[in-house]
C-alpha cells in the first residue's frame, strides 16, 4: 500500500508529465477497445447457434475458363438426397434468400420486408428461439409463415399473432405459425419472415421440376458429430456428377461459422476475405496501444536525471532495487488503470457515434465477466509494458555516481528513446500512406467507366400488378415528363447473379467451358441504361424472334471469346437450341467493379421482370420527377408502397467494404498520429526545460529566436526523417501486396510517399516548434538570475 501512496504522490507532483502519459494511454486504450469490439463483432459472425461446429453450408466448385469457380448456389434436389443417403448427417435444409422484398400486410398495416423460403428442418439446424409457437409445427403446411419479433410487433402490436392470417404480395394468405427472435446483426442469414419451401414449389413450378444441373439455392447441412465430416464430405463431393452425365460439378461442405470471414475462394479453396481485414485491424489495435506505451517509456526515461537523485538517496538509506522497481511499476499501473477507467467512459460515449459512422451495430458486453477480464488484462499488460523499461532503468542507478552528479540521462536510455520515436513516426508514415492509397484505389475504381450512365437512372421493383402493366406505367411516366425512357430487366443493372455454362459456338472445343452472364431485358434497353450499341440492333417486342428468345445480343467480351469475325447474324447454341446474334453492345460493369467483365448475353424478358429501369428527364427537377413517378405507381400498383432506387446510390454500395477500411484507417490512423505527437510534445517540452540556461546564455550572446528554435527542433526532425526512410519501403511492400487482391488497381507512385513524408514532417515540426518557440521567446534574465 505504501508503494501506491508514494506513487500517487509522485503522479500528483508531476501533473503535466502525468497528464500527457495518462492522455496518451487513454487515447491508445480507447482506440484499441473500439477496434477490438469491431474485430469481436466480425469474429463472432454466425457463431451464435448451438452445435455451430457441426453446421455446414454447401459450396459448389465448377471448372471452366481454365480456372475453378466456387458458388454458393447448389441444386435443390441435393438436400433431400443428403438426408437419406449420407450417413452421419442429422438434417439438411434448402434456403432461398435472394428474392426481392415482399409486401406483408395485416388489415391496414403493410410493410415491404425481406422473406426467405426454407425447409422445416431449418429451425432444427439453427436454434432460433421461438417467442411464440414452436419449431416442430412451423413450415409444415405450404400456406404458413414465421415472423421475427420486429415484424410481428409492426403488424400486430401486442396482439398474439399465432393463428392469424396475413397477406403476402396482396394475394397469398398465410397463417402465422410462429414468432422467432430477431436475427443478430452479425449473422449471414438475414430475414424478416420465413416461408415454407412447399409454397415456393407451388408458386414456381420449375423449382419443383429442377434437376441436378440447376443451381439456384443454398444448402445447409448439420452433422451428428464432427467425426463424420470426412466420410460425409467425400460422399457429397460425388453426388452431383453421379446423378448426370454432361454436367461436372463438385459440392463440398464448408463450415458455416467461417462463411463471413472466408468469402474469397481460389482454385476451389478458401483464400481470405473479411478475415484479412480483421487481421489488419487487430494489428492496428495492438500497434496503437504500443505507441501509447512507447510514449510512456520515452517520457519516463527522459526524466531520468530528475528522478536519479531520488533513486540515489533511497538506495543510500537501504532501499533495494526490487522495492524501487515495484514503486515505479506501481506508478505505471496506477496511470494505466486510470487511463482504462477513462477509456471505458469514452467507449461508452463514443459507441453510438461509431456505430452510425460505420453503419454497424457493435455492442459492448458490459454484463459479461470476460469483457471486464479483458479490460483488466489490457490495463495490467499496458502498465507492465509501459513501466518495465523505465522501472528497471531508473532502479539501476549507482547511488555514489548519482549523488556526485555523474548521471546525465544515460546514453542507453537516449538511444532507446530515439529508436522508439523512429518506430512511432514510422508507423505514422505507414498509416498516412495507407489512407492515401485506399482513398486513391476507391476513386480509381469509382471513376473507371461502368459502361452505363448511372446519373438520372432509377430502378423500381416490378412487383404486384406492375409487372403486368409495365408498358402502361412507362408510357404514363413518359407522358408526365418525369422520364424520357424505360425498360424492364430480369435483374438490377448493378447486381449480377444469373449465368450459365450452356453456350456453344462454331470452333468451340468440346472440353472448353465458358461461364456467360445472362440478363433479360425489354425494349429501349440501351436508351434507358446508356449502354452503347456497337453494331446491329437491340431487342424489341416488334420482332417475333426476339420475344421467342430466338434472338440475342452479346457484349464485346462475348464476341471476342467466341471469336466471331462478323457477330451480327452469327448463329450459336444456347442449351442446344440455335439462337441468332442481332446486336453487339459495349461491355458494362454488371457485378463487381473489381473484376474483369465476363461474356454476357441479353435476351428478351417479356413479363419475366423483377426491375423497371427509368431514365429521368434531365431537364426536369429530380425531386419533382420522383414525386410524379411515385404518384403514378400509387395509381397503377396501389397495394404496394412506391419504392424508387437511384442506381448511382446502389452502385456506391459496392465500395462499402473499402470505404469502411478507409474510414477506420483515417480515424485510428489520425488517433495514432495524435498519440505520437503527444509524446513528442512532452519530449520537446522536457528537452527545452533541460536546456533553459543554455538558451538564456545563447540569447544573451546574440542568438536569434529562429536559430534557437531550429536548434531545439533539429534533433527531433532528424529522427522523423529516419523514420520516413525506413517506413517508405516497408509501406510500398505492404500496400503493393494489398493492391494485388484487385484485378484493377492503381500503381504506387513516388508522389504518394513524398506527400506522406511531407505531412509527417509538418505534423512533427508543428508539434516540436511550439515548445521550441516558447523556450526561445522566454526572458533569459529569469533563467540566469540564479547564476
Amino acid at each position: 500500500m505504501n508503494y501506491f501512496k508514494t506513487s500517487w504522490r509522485n503522479i500528483k507532483k508531476r501533473k503535466g508529465f502525468s497528464a500527457i502519459n495518462a492522455g496518451g494511454l487513454t487515447l491508445g486504450m480507447t482506440s484499441c477497445l473500439l477496434l477490438l469490439l469491431y474485430v469481436w463483432h466480425h469474429w463472432n459472425y454466425d457463431k451464435q447457434f448451438a452445435n455451430a461446429e457441426n453446421i455446414y453450408m454447401l459450396k459448389n466448385n465448377q471448372q471452366g475458363d481454365g480456372k475453378m469457380f466456387t458458388f454458393d448456389a447448389t441444386p435443390g434436389v441435393i438436400a433431400p438426397a443428403i438426408e437419406t443417403q449420407v450417413p452421419g448427417v442429422n438434417k439438411a435444409a434448402r434456403f432461398m434468400g435472394w428474392m426481392p422484398d415482399g409486401l406483408i400486410s395485416y388489415k391496414d398495416n403493410g410493410f415491404k420486408k425481406h422473406g426467405v423460403f426454407t425447409d422445416a428442418s431449418f429451425f432444427e439446424i439453427f436454434n432460433y428461439k421461438f417467442r411464440k409457437g414452436s419449431s416442430p409445427k412451423a413450415l409444415l403446411m405450404p400456406n404458413t409463415v414465421i415472423l421475427t419479433e420486429a415484424l410481428s410487433f409492426a403488424l400486430f402490436g401486442k396482439e398474439d399473432p399465432i393463428g392469424k392470417t396475413v397477406r403476402r404480395n396482396d394475394k397469398t394468405e398465410l397463417i402465422v405459425m410462429g414468432v422467432v427472435e430477431n436475427p443478430p446483426s452479425n449473422t449471414s442469414l438475414k430475414f424478416d419472415y420465413v416461408l415454407p419451401w412447399k409454397l415456393l414449389e407451388n408458386e414456381q413450378t420449375w423449382i419443383r421440376d429442377a434437376g441436378w444441373s440447376s443451381n439456384f439455392c443454398q444448402t445447409f447441412v448439420q452433422l451428428k458429430d464432427q467425426k463424420y465430416f470426412s466420410s460425409a464430405n467425400a460422399l457429397i463431393k460425388k453426388m452431383i456428377n453421379s446423378n448426370q452425365d454432361d454436367y461436372k460439378a463438385e459440392a463440398f461442405m464448408f463450415p458455416f461459422s467461417k462463411l463471413h470471414l472466408w468469402s474469397s475462394f481460389e482454385n476451389g479453396k478458401p483464400a481470405g476475405g473479411m478475415i484479412d481485414q480483421i487481421r489488419q485491424f487487430l494489428i492496428l489495435a495492438i500497434c496503437i496501444l504500443l505507441i501509447a506505451c512507447i510514449n510512456f517509456m520515452n517520457l519516463s526515461t527522459a526524466r531520468s536525471e530528475e528522478r536519479a537523485r531520488e533513486v540515489g538517496i533511497r538506495k543510500a538509506i537501504g532501499s533495494s532495487r526490487k522495492s524501487l522497481v515495484t514503486q515505479f511499476m506501481s506508478e505505471s499501473l496506477i496511470l494505466s488503470f486510470f487511463a482504462m477507467f477513462t477509456s471505458v467512459i469514452l467507449v461508452f460515449a463514443c459507441l453510438p457515434f461509431f456505430n452510425r459512422l460505420l453503419g454497424i451495430e457493435l455492442i459492448a458486453p458490459w454484463g459479461a465477466w470476460y469483457f471486464w477480464a479483458v479490460l483488466i488484462g489490457i490495463a495490467v499488460l499496458t502498465g507492465i509494458i509501459s513501466g518495465s523499461y523505465p522501472a528497471f532503468y531508473l532502479s539501476s542507478f549507482i547511488p555514489v555516481k548519482v549523488l556526485k552528479g555523474a548521471i546525465k540521462g544515460g546514453a542507453g536510455a537516449l538511444s532507446l528513446r530515439k529508436i522508439l520515436v523512429v518506430i512511432q513516426f514510422g508507423f505514422a508514415v505507414f498509416l498516412i500512406t495507407a489512407t492515401l492509397c485506399v482513398y486513391k484505389q476507391i476513386n480509381f475504381i469509382k471513376d473507371k467507366p461502368t459502361g452505363f450512365e448511372k446519373g438520372n437512372l432509377v430502378e423500381i421493383p416490378a412487383e404486384g400488378d406492375l409487372n403486368k402493366n409495365i408498358d402502361v406505367f412507362i408510357e404514363e411516366a413518359k407522358k408526365s415528363g418525369a422520364v424520357i425512357s424505360g425498360t424492364g430487366l430480369s435483374q438490377s443493372i448493378t447486381q449480377s447473379g444469373n449465368n450459365t455454362w450452356s453456350f456453344d459456338w462454331p470452333g468451340k472445343s468440346p472440353d472448353q467451358k465458358v461461364l456467360v452472364d445472362v440478363l433479360r431485358v425489354r425494349d429501349h434497353f440501351t436508351s434507358t441504361t446508356g449502354v452503347k450499341l456497337i453494331e446491329g440492333r437491340e431487342l424489341s417486342d416488334a420482332n417475333p424472334g426476339d420475344t421467342s428468345s430466338s434472338n440475342i445480343m452479346i457484349n464485346e467480351t462475348a464476341a471476342k471469346t467466341m471469336k466471331l469475325k462478323a457477330p451480327v447474324g452469327s448463329i450459336i447454341k444456347w442449351g442446344g437450341s440455335p439462337v441468332t446474334v442481332v446486336g453487339v453492345f459495349k461491355d458494362f460493369v454488371w457485378g463487381s467493379p473489381y473484376v474483369k467483365v465476363a461474356p454476357m448475353v441479353l435476351s428478351y424478358s417479356g413479363r419475366n421482370n423483377t426491375v423497371i429501369a427509368l431514365r429521368l428527364n434531365p431537364e426536369r427537377n429530380i425531386s419533382s420527377s420522383v414525386e410524379k413517378i411515385e404518384s403514378i405507381l400509387k395509381s397503377v400498383n396501389p397495394a404496394y408502397p412506391p419504392v424508387v432506387h437511384f442506381t448511382d446510390d446502389d452502385f456506391e454500395k459496392k465500395f462499402e467494404n473499402e470505404k469502411t477500411l478507409g474510414l477506420l484507417a483515417n480515424l485510428f490512423g489520425g488517433l495514432a498520429i495524435i498519440i505520437s505527437c503527444l509524446g513528442l510534445f512532452g519530449l520537446a517540452a522536457y528537452a527545452a526545460e533541460l536546456r533553459t540556461k543554455e538558451i538564456g546564455i545563447r540569447k544573451v550572446l546574440g542568438a536569434s529566436v529562429k536559430g534557437i528554435t531550429a536548434l531545439l527542433s533539429k534533433d527531433f526532425l532528424q529522427l522523423v526523417l529516419i523514420s520516413i526512410v525506413i517506413a517508405v519501403p516497408l509501406s510500398y511492400w505492404a500496400l503493393n501486396k494489398w493492391l494485388q487482391n484487385y484485378e484493377y488497381h492503381i500503381s504506387l507512385n513516388w508522389s504518394l510517399f513524398v506527400f506522406a513524408g511531407v505531412i509527417t514532417i509538418i505534423i512533427a515540426l508543428l508539434t516540436v516548434s511550439f515548445q521550441a518557440l516558447k523556450a526561445a521567446l522566454a526572458n533569459p534574465v529569469k533563467s540566469l538570475r540564479s547564476e
